[in-house]
């Protein structure tokens, strides 16, 4: 993933459920447009969260938000920026 890259949330590390029945992952479009990987003194030592969570990203959504921090595991690329 890089900054540009078209993305999608996705269900990989999470299923979303809602009254007991699997919920769809938002159809919401966004472009990354920062990465961050996660400081050390974050961790405290354990570096196998870095390898769950992955890096930080920023996306700019399509109706204008912008969601900070969100884990690079949760989104899916639809579209490589250039």
């Amino acid at each position: 993933m890089k900054v540009g890259d078209l993305v999608q949330r996705g269900s990989r590390v999470i299923e979303m459920r809602k009254g007991g029945k699997k919920q769809n992952p938002p159809k919401r479009v966004g472009v990354v447009i920062e990465i961050h990987e996660i400081p050390p003194e974050m961790l405290n030592g354990r570096t196998d969260w870095a390898k769950i969570l992955g890096r930080t990203i920023h996306v700019l959504w399509d109706n204008g938000m912008i969601s900070k921090n969100f884990s690079e595991y949760l989104l899916e690329v639809i579209s490589e920026g250039r």
